[in-house]
C-alpha cells in the first residue's frame, strides 16, 4: 500500500509578511525576433522554490511544462527562484532566472532558453511578481494572458514566503492584489484571462475576492496539494493544441487533468522513479493504484471571477440570515463542518471551513425558512460561480470553496489593533465587499450589522482595480472584552466519576460513569495517564474519541449528536492500551491522539508528535497522521515550535530519524497541572513508514478523565484512579 502525501501549505501564524527591502524593476529585456508578433496565449509560471521542501517537485513542474514548449500560438515563460542545500539536480545553481519555456522530453533537466539570471531575489516581495509580470506582458505581448502561482498557500494570509534574503518575507493576499493592479495598469491590459493558485489553501473566497477584479477565470485547492502538483503537460498540451480557447475551458482542463493526467503518473519510467523516491516501493505500481493514492485528500477548483459580485452577494445574504437563528446552531455547524489543513497550530480548530458544508449544516441545525430560502439562493449562485470541482474521499464534504470561521480565541488574536497578522488587514478587498467579517464580529460579540456598508462592485474589473482599500483594513475588534461565547449560556459540568473497580487487570476492562450537564456538548475525550514515581508526574499513554450511539452525518462528515440519556447516564469502557511505532528493527511508544472523529475506524485520524531530523541534521517539529486502523497517511514538519509556524510535508528519507515526543502532565511552580513535551526513543526511516502495534498497558497506578467540550472547544475534565496489575 502507498502511503506518502507531500503538500504545498504555509502558515503565518508567528510572523508578519513585512516586506523589507524593495525590489527596483528592471530594464524591459529584448524579446528574440521569433517572438515580436502577438501569440494568442502568453502563460507566466512564477515559480517560488526557494523552499528546502518543494525545490525539486516545482522545479519537475518546469521540466513538465518543457514536454509541451513554447508555440507561435502559446508562449510560456517562467521565473523560477531556486533554493540552496535542498534539491541538487540540474547543475544544483541557486538564485532566480527567467526562461522562455522550450519544448523536450526530459523530466530531469531544464534545456529551456535562459533569458536572464536575476541572482537571489525576493519571490516573497509585491515588486518582484509586479516586475515579472510587467517583464512578461510586455516581451511577449498576447491576446490572453494567465499567471500560474506556485509555492506554499495559507488562504487569506497569502503565502509565498521567500526567507532568502528577507527572513520571514511572504506575499499576503492583499499585497498580491496590489502587485497584480499596478501590473496591469502599468501595462495597460484590461484583465487577465486565468489566474491560478498551484498551492494550499487558496480555494477560499477571501483569497479569490483578492483577485477578482484582476483575472476572468481561476483555479485554487481548498486542501493542500500533494507535491506532485498540476498536470502541467496534460493541460498545456490542450492549450497548444486549441489556443482559441478561452480561460474557462483552461481552467475546467486544469482541474479535469489534476493527478490522473500528471506525467508522473501516466509514464511508466517516470512512475517508477517517482514511487520509488517518494513511496520506498521498487515493484511497479500502476497509474490506477498511484492516482488513487494521491487523490485521497486533494480539492480542487475552477471559478468563473465574473459571476464572483453576485456570489457574494448571495452570501452576504445568507450571512445577514445568520444574525436572525439560535447562535448555538450556528455554532454547532462550524464546529462540524468539514475542515481543512489548520495553518494556526494545534491549540484551535482548524477556521477553514467549506462553505457549502457549512451552509447546509447551519440550515439544517437551525430550522429557519429564511435561511433556507438563503442557502437555495447560494447554492444557485455558487453553481454558476465554480465551473469544475473535484475532491478525494477522505475530503467528503469539499464543495469548492471555503471561508474562514474561527472561535473566539482566534478571532481575538487576528481582529484586533495589536494582532500582528490582521484579517481585514490581510484580505481587506473581502471585507470591503463582504458582510462575513461583521457577522463574525456579530456572532461573537453582538454587534450590528448594516449590510448597506459593504459594496460587492470591489469585485469588479471596472471598479474594483483602482478601488483604495485602506478604508477596509480597521480592525474587527474594538473591545475584545466583549467576544465571548455565541448564546451558549449553560455551562458544561461532569459529575465524580465512578469505576466499576478500583484495580483491574492488564488484560481486563473497568467501567467509566458520570453525569455531563449541559445542553452545547461537542466531543468527549477519554484520556488515560500512568504515574511515574521517579519523576512523581504521569505520563500520557492513551487518548480517544468517545463515540455517541447516534453519530450523524451529512455529506460524508461524521459528528456526534448526544441525547439526554447519553449525558445523563455517560458510561465507557476502558482498556489498558499502548501503542509502539516500528521502523522495522526498533520499537517505541508512541502517543495517538485523536484528531478527526468518524462513524469507523477509516473515518478516524489519530496523531504522532515527534522530532524530524534530516540526514543533514537539521530539525522540524513533526506530525505523523494514522488512520483508525493504524494505516499510516502523511508527514508534516514545521518552521516553528509544538506544531506553529509552516506545515510542509516531508518526504521520508533513508537514514532520516523521527524523535517520538512524550506528554506528560507535571505541576508548574504554583501547583497547577500543566501538559509538557519530552523527547522519547528515536527511529530511523528505512524507506517504509512506521507501523503501529497495539500492546496491553503497563502495569502501575493510572489516573484515567473524561472531558467534554462545547461547541466552542471550552472543556471541563473529571478524574478517577485506577490500578492495573501484572
Amino acid at each position: 500500500m502507498l502511503h506518502r502525501l507531500l503538500t504545498r501549505c504555509v502558515t503565518l501564524s508567528t510572523v508578519a509578511a513585512v516586506i523589507a527591502g524593495a525590489l527596483v524593476p528592471r530594464a524591459v529585456q529584448a524579446t528574440p525576433p521569433l517572438l515580436q508578433a502577438k501569440s494568442e496565449w502568453l502563460v507566466m509560471l512564477y515559480q517560488n522554490a526557494d523552499d528546502e521542501i518543494l525545490e525539486g517537485d516545482i522545479y519537475t513542474d518546469l521540466n513538465e511544462a518543457e514536454f509541451v514548449g513554447s508555440t507561435d500560438d502559446v508562449v510560456i515563460v517562467s521565473q523560477f527562484d531556486r533554493f540552496a542545500g535542498a534539491f541538487d539536480g540540474d547543475g544544483d545553481w541557486t538564485g532566480t532566472k527567467r526562461f522562455l519555456v522550450t519544448q523536450d522530453d526530459d523530466l530531469a533537466t531544464v534545456y529551456s532558453e535562459e533569458l536572464e539570471d536575476l541572482g537571489e531575489i525576493d519571490s516573497g516581495a509585491p515588486e518582484t511578481l509586479t516586475d515579472f509580470l510587467i517583464w512578461g506582458i510586455t516581451n511577449f505581448p498576447a491576446k490572453k494572458y494567465a499567471l500560474i502561482l506556485s509555492d506554499h498557500g495559507a488562504g487569506w494570509m497569502g503565502g509565498w514566503n521567500d526567507d532568502v534574503p528577507v527572513e520571514g518575507s511572504s506575499l499576503s493576499i492583499n499585497e498580491i492584489d496590489q502587485a497584480l493592479a499596478t501590473a496591469l495598469a502599468e501595462t495597460g491590459v484590461e484583465q487577465l484571462e486565468f489566474i491560478g493558485f498551484d498551492a494550499c489553501l487558496m480555494s477560499q473566497v477571501e483569497a479569490l475576492s483578492g483577485v477578482a477584479p484582476y483575472a476572468r477565470y481561476a483555479v485554487a485547492s481548498e486542501e493542500v496539494e500533494p507535491a506532485i502538483g498540476w498536470a502541467y503537460a496534460q493541460f498545456l498540451r490542450q492549450l497548444a493544441d486549441k489556443p482559441t480557447m478561452n480561460g474557462a475551458t483552461l481552467a475546467k482542463n486544469i482541474v479535469a487533468s489534476y493527478i490522473k493526467d500528471d506525467i508522473r503518473i501516466q509514464d511508466d519510467e517516470a512512475r517508477a522513479v517517482y514511487v520509488l523516491e517518494n513511496y520506498g516501493i521498487e515493484e511497479e505500481v500502476s497509474p490506477a493504484d498511484l492516482v488513487k493514492q494521491e487523490s485521497k485528500s486533494i480539492t480542487l477548483t475552477a471559478v468563473d471571477l465574473q459571476v464572483m459580485p453576485a456570489f457574494m452577494d448571495a452570501l452576504n445574504e445568507f450571512a445577514f440570515a445568520l444574525t436572525f437563528v439560535d447562535p448555538p446552531a450556528v455554532a454547532r455547524a462550524r464546529t462540524y463542518a468539514q475542515s481543512f489543513e489548520s495553518v494556526f497550530g494545534e491549540e484551535v480548530p482548524s477556521p477553514y471551513l467549506d462553505l457549502g458544508h457549512f451552509a447546509k449544516l447551519a440550515t439544517e441545525f437551525a430550522e429557519s425558512n429564511d435561511l433556507s430560502a438563503a442557502l437555495k439562493n447560494l447554492e444557485k449562485v455558487t453553481k454558476k460561480f465554480i465551473l469544475a470541482e473535484k475532491h478525494g474521499a477522505d475530503r467528503p464534504g469539499a464543495t469548492g470553496l471555503t471561508i474562514f470561521f474561527p472561535v473566539p480565541e482566534l478571532l481575538v488574536a487576528v481582529g484586533t489593533a495589536e494582532s500582528t497578522i490582521s484579517y481585514t488587514d490581510y484580505a481587506s478587498r473581502f471585507a470591503g465587499a463582504s458582510l462575513w467579517d461583521d457577522f463574525l464580529v456579530f456572532h461573537y460579540a453582538n454587534r450590528d450589522i448594516d449590510p448597506d456598508t459593504v459594496s460587492t462592485e470591489l469585485l469588479t474589473s471596472e471598479d474594483g482595480q483602482a478601488a483604495d482599500l485602506t478604508e477596509y483594513a480597521a480592525p474587527l475588534l474594538e473591545d475584545v472584552e466583549y467576544v465571548e461565547t455565541p448564546g451558549i449560556k449553560a455551562e458544561l459540568a461532569l459529575t465524580p466519576i465512578e469505576v466499576s473497580s478500583e484495580e483491574i487487570a492488564a488484560d481486563d476492562t473497568v467501567l467509566l460513569a458520570t453525569s455531563i450537564s449541559g445542553a452545547d456538548v461537542g466531543y468527549i475525550y477519554v484520556m488515560a495517564a500512568r504515574y511515574d514515581e521517579e519523576s512523581e508526574s504521569f505520563s500520557i499513554e492513551d487518548m480517544d474519541f468517545v463515540a455517541a450511539d447516534d453519530t450523524q452525518e451529512l455529506d460524508g462528515v461524521y459528528y456526534p449528536v448526544w441525547s439526554d440519556q447519553d449525558l445523563e447516564e455517560f458510561i465507557f469502557e476502558w482498556s489498558p492500551t499502548i501503542y509502539a511505532l516500528s521502523d522495522g528493527e526498533t520499537e517505541a511508544f508512541a502517543l495517538l491522539e485523536p484528531t478527526l472523529y468518524g462513524a469507523g475506524d477509516e473515518d478516524t485520524e489519530y496523531a504522532v508528535r515527534g522530532i524530524y531530523t534530516f540526514a543533514s541534521g537539521k530539525e522540524r517539529y513533526a506530525i505523523m497522521y494514522y488512520d483508525g486502523n493504524l494505516t499510516y497517511k502523511s508527514l508534516f514538519g514545521f518552521s516553528g515550535e509544538n506544531g506553529t509556524g509552516a506545515p510542509r510535508a516531508i518526504t521520508p528519507r533513508a537514514g532520516d530519524t523521527f524523535t517520538i515526543l512524550e506528554q506528560w502532565i507535571e505541576a508548574d511552580e504554583d501547583g497547577n497541572e500543566v501538559v509538557n513535551e519530552y523527547p522519547g526513543e528515536t527511529l530511523t526511516f528505512r524507506g517504509k513508514p512506521f507501523e503501529v502495534i497495539a500492546y496491553e498497558g503497563y502495569a502501575g497506578e493510572y489516573s484515567l478523565s473524561i472531558t467534554a467540550t462545547d461547541l466552542n472547544g471550552n472543556e471541563v475534565t473529571e478524574y478517577a484512579a485506577v490500578t492495573v496489575t501484572e
